[in-house]
């Protein structure tokens, strides 16, 4: 898998992944305390780790498959 598409899906999953949290996280804190805080922190461990997570993942699901294209015998 290329470095280019390694990266992009990397960005991907992390903005998405900072996103949702940031988004419970405000939530979290309008609903039951009333006041609208953001848990920046948490939402960039999040993203970082769930990108990292994901991104692995989705390089080892594209080698093995090209494996698997390149010598149909096995």
């Amino acid at each position: 898998m290329r470095i280019g598409k390694i990266l992009i899906h990397f960005i991907m999953v992390f903005i998405i992944a900072f996103t949702v949290t940031a988004a419970v996280t405000a939530l979290y804190g309008r609903i039951l305390h009333g006041a609208c805080g953001l848990d920046l922190e948490k939402a960039i461990v999040f993203g970082s780790v769930f990108g990292v997570m994901f991104t692995w993942a989705e390089a080892r699901r594209i080698e093995r498959t090209e494996d698997e294209d390149d010598n149909p015998y096995d």
